[in-house]
């Protein structure tokens, strides 16, 4: 879980922007940023909302429990025996306008508006409403230490995965045959159930696709793309790794050569100021350039991770993100065909430092 330095560490971000903009408040309802500020992740279905004003002072509302980085923690009752609960957003309002009379002479309050229910927003009747939604995509893109712990805490349920999958790929067996162990392994690693979502393609699913596990039987000479990104609280992390079903064709080893060889120019090439849709073309052309290829690399080159699955940086043609100290952020270049039976891709989750960048992940790339 996040820490309370962490946490305060952010909000102290926060109050810089908040004086930029003239906020006398910066109200959230995103029960994830109310987590990214406050410590506690409450769950996704349950009114939060967090509440920072100029002076410092802040609360949080919440249906869940611990020690958060707030001065006070309001309970949602989100359960009773006592009454009927079936109007937790009407109750959470009731909540914060109890709650925003502590602060005095507030006139201008900034929140992300697309995560505010109505019935939140007509507690804030009277002040002046501005949009913090880019604010707060500004503040995330930089990880403290705690978020890139956590994204390292996701990152060996990732290795615990593709430990079980090499050890249990075979022609015959069913991509839900080899998703059944990884998530029994994970579920063991974790100590609990975790979210496990991620691509599990076998074969021709690779070429232009992935998604959930199928039926679809694995056959020998088969690719098996496992794009994996485990989520045990919020931050997750987002890894890919190929292998083989037997020994890799002459095409196969090809293709895996000029993959890793992409990853490992594009990991070296990464610096604090570097355009991320100037390392994507670079990339792209070197996969592009063997006719063998196909040209096939038709997706991004990486995105940023944290917060969300996808964030800031994205390395995309369209994306005028800089690389940053304290991005955190994958690679993950690819080629496919049907001559491949599939594809190859190796993804890798690093951290941008003031000299390059740190890779959170080590397991082996090999097919």
């Amino acid at each position: 879980m996040l820490t309370l330095q962490g946490c305060r560490a952010r909000q102290q971000r926060l109050l810089r922007v908040m004086e930029e903009n003239r906020w006398d408040l910066f109200l959230t309802a995103n029960y994830r940023t109310v987590y990214y500020f406050s410590g506690l992740l409450g769950p996704a279905e349950a009114p939060a909302v967090f509440v920072l004003g100029q002076d410092g002072r802040s609360f949080v509302i919440t249906a869940a429990a611990g020690e958060a980085a707030a001065d006070e923690v309001i309970a949602l009752e989100t359960y009773s025996t006592a009454r009927v609960v079936d109007d937790l957003a009407g109750d959470a309002a009731a909540l914060l306008r109890g709650a925003l009379g502590r602060f005095a002479g507030v006139s201008v309050c900034g929140t992300e508006k697309g995560r505010l229910p109505f019935e939140l927003a007509a507690a804030l009747d009277g002040l002046g409403i501005e949009n913090a939604h880019r604010a707060v995509l500004r503040l995330r893109k930089k990880k403290e230490e705690d978020e890139i712990e956590e994204i390292r805490r996701a990152l060996r349920l990732n290795h615990v995965a593709y430990a079980t999958a090499k050890a249990t790929i075979a022609p015959g067996l069913t991509e839900i045959d080899v998703y059944n162990a990884m998530y029994a392994a994970l579920c063991r690693e974790a100590g609990t159930a975790v979210s496990f979502p991620g691509d599990f393609a076998t074969g021709e699913r690779c070429v232009r696709g992935g998604g959930p596990p199928t039926p679809r039987r694995i056959q020998a000479g088969d690719l098996y793309i496992l794009d994996l990104f485990p989520e045990t609280a919020i931050y997750a992390g987002d890894t890919c790794r190929t292998f083989a079903a037997g020994s890799p064709t002459d095409l196969q080893y090809k293709a895996w050569e000029r993959v890793h060889t992409a990853l490992k120019t594009a990991e070296a090439k990464v610096k604090p100021g570097l355009l991320a849709r100037a390392l994507y073309f670079e990339i792209k052309a070197f996969l592009d350039e063997p006719a063998w290829g196909e040209q096939s690399f038709w997706h991004h080159l990486g995105h940023g991770i944290g917060h969300h699955g996808h964030e800031a940086p994205r390395l995309i043609p369209g994306s005028d993100d800089i690389f940053e100290v304290g991005d955190v952020f994958t690679l993950e270049p690819g080629l496919y065909s049907m001559a491949m039976q599939g594809g190859v891709r190796l993804e890798d989750n690093y951290v941008v430092r003031e000299d390059g960048v740190e890779n959170l992940f080590a397991f082996p790339l090999e097919l």
